[in-house]
């Protein structure tokens, strides 16, 4: 009798996550947030005529938007596109890669989740000034979330994450250069709200 009572047991609790997982049907995602990024950066002003071995070292905030277009593959997994644009100071860049959203742990209507983006920062839209010429390069954002609403439904995100662009600008060479090409690393805390569906 004791053994049927804990088999009854088990089955009753195990059970309703079992149908949970197997009534899981594939769904379109989207991810949409606006945000800022925030960071420091040390330039010299006067780097140009040669430099002058003053670093200034200035703070900088800038505005960042980001679409993810994809499929939630599981109840806990979701997988797509981005496409975005981060406005810099000296660079407009549109970001497209492939991004993966998991949620960690939460109750039914708040979840922690991870989120981890991949990809390229192109500068379509980025107007150079005569003789620059401004490309992009690798994108990395990496970050932790949280997602307020029903999981089948709409939700409001509030993210935090580290973004890393690379960018590379042509320069007009100086009177005893023949080019000269300044690479730049854009690393940016973002704080992003949005919507998901």
């Amino acid at each position: 009798m004791k053994k049927i009572l804990v088999l009854l047991i088990m089955l009753t609790t195990t059970l309703p996550t079992w149908a949970q997982e197997t009534a899981f049907k594939k769904h379109y995602l989207n991810q949409t947030e606006v945000g800022i990024m925030l960071g420091r950066v040390k330039a010299d002003p006067y780097a140009q005529q040669g430099g002058s071995g003053q670093e200034i070292i200035q703070n900088r905030t800038n505005l960042t938007l980001q679409m993810l277009n994809g499929i939630q593959y599981s109840s806990r997994l979701g997988v797509g596109i981005i496409t975005g644009i981060d406005w810099y100071n000296s660079a407009l860049i549109n970001p497209i890669g492939a991004g993966l959203r998991y949620d960690l742990a939460g109750k039914k209507t708040t979840r922690l989740y991870a989120s981890a983006d991949a990809g390229y920062g192109f500068t379509w839209f980025h107007d150079d000034a005569e003789g620059y010429d401004t490309k992009g390069g690798l994108m990395l954002n990496p970050g932790l979330g949280l997602r307020i609403g029903k999981p089948e439904g709409a939700a409001f995100t509030l993210a935090f994450s580290y973004k890393h662009q690379e960018a590379t600008v042509e320069k007009p060479p100086l009177w005893d250069q023949s080019s000269r090409t300044e690479d730049r690393n854009y690393n940016r805390f973002l704080v992003r709200l949005g919507v998901a569906f």
